[in-house]
């Protein structure tokens, strides 16, 4: 009998060490794990990221950019303050005197800075242009983009031939990404008068052109300066094969 009564008290006694720090080292993994998962989905909606990624490919960049953030975090406050010299300390620094929300706050912002910077690298396409650099000296390019994608990216204002033969010029407004069917948005549509031999405005302020509708396009002007002969050209060659 009395050595049930001692297992027993052991059995409550481990019961009680393992579930008393539960909660709060929950919340502290919480707060380390979060932070990533919280800069990526910002870059995802700020870049306007389209594409579908698997979870597990966001899993692992939430995980890599936890570990950044929390690197950075806690290697500024021991650069500050004092270094953590055990498990305890990192508690100690979330729960002393109290939950500090003031710090996860912090660490929210920095987290959402984070996102930001990610998504600036993804507008401004910096994985191109180091690609660019490291492949200059190479004979043969690649890209992940489809060939409408980068098309597109270059394209300032542009003609497009629809299905029924008629021709619009504009400036583009926006366009679809690689993988979905081609759709382009124009604005200060004009379009080919056939009676009159050139463009006339349409008196609408934008127009949008579903893949359905799409023959053709041909840009007029480049996002990058091109020489005002080469655009003179190219509008030549258009309306010269128009007129033929």
């Amino acid at each position: 009998m009395a050595d049930l009564t001692d297992r027993t008290n052991k059995t409550q006694n481990f019961c009680s060490f393992s579930y008393m720090p539960l909660p709060k080292n929950v919340l502290l993994y919480a707060v380390l794990i979060a932070p990533g998962f919280v800069s990526v989905m910002a870059a995802i909606s700020l870049a306007a990221i389209e594409d579908e990624k698997s979870e597990f490919v966001i899993l692992v960049w939430s995980m890599v950019s936890s570990v950044i953030i929390d690197t950075t975090v806690f290697g500024v406050y021991q650069w500050i303050y004092e270094p953590f010299s055990n498990f305890s300390d990192l508690t100690n620094f979330f729960f002393t005197p109290h939950f500090r929300t003031d710090l996860i706050g912090l660490i929210f912002i920095f987290s959402i800075f984070v996102g930001v910077l990610y998504s600036i690298i993804i507008l401004v396409d910096l994985p191109e242009i180091l690609r660019n650099i490291i492949q200059s000296k190479l004979s043969t390019k690649y890209n992940p983009n489809q060939p409408w994608e980068n098309f597109m990216e270059d394209a300032n204002s542009i003609f497009i031939k629809t299905t029924e033969g008629e021709l619009f010029y504009g400036g583009v407004k926006e366009w679809s990404r690689a993988g979905r069917p081609r759709e382009v948005r124009i604005f200060a549509p004009e379009r080919y008068n056939e009676a009159k031999k050139d463009f006339e405005p349409i008196g609408r302020g934008e127009m949008l052109f579903l893949d359905d509708a799409i023959e053709r396009i041909d840009i007029l002007q480049y996002r990058k300066a091109q020489p005002r002969w080469k655009e003179h050209w190219i509008l030549q060659k258009i309306r010269g094969a128009l007129d033929s």
